[in-house]
């Protein structure tokens, strides 16, 4: 999905470039003793400038190289990447490590002239321009150290993003705790998380099954409260993204032993927003009704605001009964 590089530590950064820094200038100083003295420690020090500068802007570059642009990502990506990381501050991270990289180059450029027109004999000008440049390296590290611990903090929750493929979606939508993710793994065998309190799936779960030739993507979002989009959490803006963007279908599942009315109010606004896809109201749960005239009174108060989606009953942990489900939606692929 996405090529994450290496992020670096202030502290670990200035001690890998100062301690290679110390070996190359200690080869050079070592090198043939008919080079006069004053010639191998000038060129020592030219050696521990371009080493440091090495390192430090081949780490950086790579780190502002190979996280994606954010303006470039495909819109899921991009708006989960608002939701979960904070743009603004992924861009200010990236923009600092920047300012280091061109401070680091114009520095190194500057002291490698200077030291480049010193004559041989100014040992002492010339280890002093040395230590100015690590000095000041260490600053313009020093001064991103907090922009890297947050890229590494990015990095970590980017590589938890979900891995979206191109492949017929299936997006699973309702309430919490009204068993999406026991579908999802009913059908498919994923190893997803089950308990019986809110939000237990609090990211976006993926699996797949290959019913004959054509391979599908079962998503499973986290669980849904019926309330304005400003009040909803993390969790649930996730799901919001996963119905917008990547649904070909969706099954907005329905718990009959739960608060129903606030369940219609979210099935009905989830339809309003996202009309394009088709969609199936799957009522699960049925083994616990004993009363089947309530599960059709639940149908007919749905068919009476609605008739845009079908309506199917399941239990989410009945292998066969979730699959008849699944062969429905595959039909409106």
């Amino acid at each position: 999905m996405f090529k994450l590089p290496y992020v670096p530590s202030a502290d670990g950064l200035i001690e890998k470039t100062f301690s290679r820094g110390r070996k190359e200038a200690k080869k050079k100083r070592a090198a043939s003793p008919y080079i006069p003295r004053e010639t191998r420690k000038k060129r020592a020090e030219e050696e521990r400038v371009k080493a440091i500068s090495g390192i430090i802007l081949g780490d950086l570059k790579a780190v502002i190289k190979q996280f994606p642009s954010y303006d470039q990502l495909p819109p899921f990506y991009r708006e989960l990447l608002d939701v979960r990381i904070d743009k603004d501050k992924y861009k200010k991270s990236l923009g600092a490590v920047q300012w280091c990289v061109n401070n680091t180059e114009n520095l190194k450029n500057k002291i490698l002239k200077k030291i480049k027109y010193s004559k041989r004999t100014e040992t002492d000008k010339i280890t002093g321009l040395s230590k100015e440049f690590m000095g000041r390296c260490a600053s313009f590290i020093k001064q991103i150290s907090g922009d890297l611990d947050r890229l590494i903090e990015i990095k970590e929750t980017m590589r938890n993003f979900p891995d979206i493929e191109k492949q017929p979606t299936l997006v699973i939508a309702g309430f919490t705790n009204v068993g999406k993710s026991t579908f999802l793994r009913t059908l498919t065998g994923s190893k997803v998380r089950v308990a019986v309190y809110p939000f237990t799936t609090q990211e976006i779960y993926i699996g797949h099954v290959k019913p004959k030739y054509l391979k599908y993507q079962i998503i499973d979002t986290p669980g849904l409260l019926d309330r304005h989009i400003v009040y909803r959490n993390k969790s649930e803006l996730q799901a919001i993204l996963a119905m917008k963007h990547l649904a070909d279908v969706l099954l907005f599942i329905i718990d009959p032993t739960g608060n129903l009315e606030e369940q219609f109010s979210l099935l009905f606004e989830i339809r309003e927003k996202f009309s394009s896809p088709p969609m199936i109201v799957a009522i699960n749960k049925i083994d616990l009704i004993d009363d089947r005239k309530n599960l059709d009174e639940i149908e007919n108060k749905l068919l009476k605001n609605s008739n845009e989606f079908k309506i199917m009953m399941m239990c989410a942990n009945d292998y066969e009964s979730v699959l008849k489900v699944f062969k429905e939606a595959e039909k409106l692929f």
